[in-house]
């Protein structure tokens, strides 16, 4: 199974363009403009005169998802999956730090042969097996220990399909695709599963359980079949277990779903297709997810799940901004302190002008997901909201960086 190193850049249509551009024109305002926002005790009221926003809309603004076919509304589905992914320092306590998370479909960006920053999660052969058994929706994330010496990887992946027999058939696909010189099965007892290895450091699993298929890929330290078995056999046991809830939404029934829960995706910053503010991340990723899916794009997992559970996080949205749900302004801050807390390589840099509640870093490697090595969070009221730019060819924040800050903190003030 491929790896993903870095997220690829989603195609973008030619409706997409024309509604966010109507979108940002609607939403232009500078400066001068006046916000009503509501400072609570505990928070700092921003110099308004030296906000500048750009281009980008400072108030909250209608979200309506930009449906072209089916695969676009079972999004809605794939988002809910990802509740139900293990992370994988939950398996391994070791291997917390993120190597990609997405949600997935049967597109050229899940499965392909490319190699390093633009690799896909799944292999090309794999592309007509669930096109044959129409897959419906997915999520797949992956970590590893940041050792090059002791690597330790796993990654984990659940797909939907129509039928149990689906299901089977895209299970049995996977794993025959696999079929290479020296592949031999590895024991997993008590689980009706196929696992496997050509050098026994690496290998995969492939389970069906019930409309669904389980992906598992594991690399260990030293070649050791027994290990690496144990290891293959804990990633299934716990995907089953993180399942027993899991049902699947009739398909009649996702384009039901809501898709702006609380107004949540309203003052989230949307994304800007432009050159000047690239986002890898695509536009088919945001929406909203809960904790337990919104902590697989966290860069370090378990990290992330105690300060969601520790800030009370209930919901978040992602789109061209994250924006978190917690307990309450004292939970938001605690939570903002936690999401840019300086890594040992990295350093804190300046607010944007007129903000005061804001802490950014520049982080020393970029995250895997957005690819962005400028993070700035702010808060406003029990809402934290965190910003993320990637480095120009010279190693600067991109100068419409502070715009996208100013920006999103007047969309949370002016939320009521």
């Amino acid at each position: 199974m491929r790896r993903i190193l870095r997220s690829r850049r989603w195609r973008i249509g030619l409706p997409v363009l024309v509604v966010v551009i109507v979108v940002l024109a609607g939403g232009i305002a500078m400066a001068t403009s006046t916000v009503p926002g509501h400072p609570l005790p505990g928070m700092t009221a921003p110099d308004w005169s030296k906000l500048s926003v750009g281009p980008y809309p400072s108030a909250p603004t209608d979200y309506k998802p930009l449906y072209s076919g089916a695969s676009d509304v079972y999004e809605i589905e794939s988002r809910r999956m990802l509740g139900y992914l293990v992370s994988p320092d939950e398996i391994d306590p070791d291997v917390t730090y993120l190597g990609g998370a997405r949600t997935v479909d049967d597109s050229d960006s899940n499965f392909g042969d490319d190699a390093g920053l633009l690799a896909e999660p799944f292999p090309k052969s794999w592309q007509p097996i669930v096109q044959r058994n129409r897959l419906i929706a997915g999520a797949y994330i992956w970590r590893n220990n940041n050792s090059v010496r002791a690597r330790k990887h796993i990654t984990l992946a659940i797909m939907r399909f129509p039928s149990e027999q689906a299901a089977q058939a895209a299970v049995d696909g996977f794993a025959d695709a696999m079929a290479a010189p020296g592949l031999h099965a590895l024991p997993i007892d008590g689980l009706a599963a196929r696992a496997s290895s050509v050098s026994d450091d690496k290998g995969q699993i492939f389970a069906a359980h019930g409309v669904y298929a389980i992906v598992g890929h594991a690399v260990m330290p030293k070649a050791d079949p027994i290990a690496l078995a144990d290891r293959l056999t804990a990633m299934l046991r716990a995907q089953l277990a993180k399942m027993s809830e899991l049902k699947p939404t009739p398909l009649e029934d996702i384009p039901d779903l809501p898709t702006d829960p609380g107004g949540i995706m309203r003052m989230t910053l949307p994304n800007k297709y432009d050159s000047s503010d690239a986002d890898l991340f695509g536009f088919r990723q945001g929406g909203v997810y809960s904790a337990d899916g919104a902590v697989h794009f966290e860069r370090d997992g378990a990290a992330a799940r105690k300060a969601f559970a520790a800030a009370g996080v209930d919901l978040v949205a992602r789109n061209g901004a994250t924006v978190y749900r917690t307990r309450d302004l004292a939970a938001a801050f605690g939570l903002q302190a936690a999401l840019t807390t300086p890594g040992r390589d990295d350093d804190e840099f300046p607010n944007p002008p007129g903000l005061t509640d804001v802490h950014c870093v520049q982080l020393d490697e970029p995250e895997p997901v957005r690819q962005a090595t400028y993070l700035c969070a702010v808060v406003y009221g029990r809402y934290v909201a965190v910003i993320g730019a990637q480095a120009e060819f010279s190693g600067a924040e991109p100068g419409s960086f502070p715009q996208r800050v100013a920006a999103q903190y007047s969309m949370l003030a002016k939320s009521g």
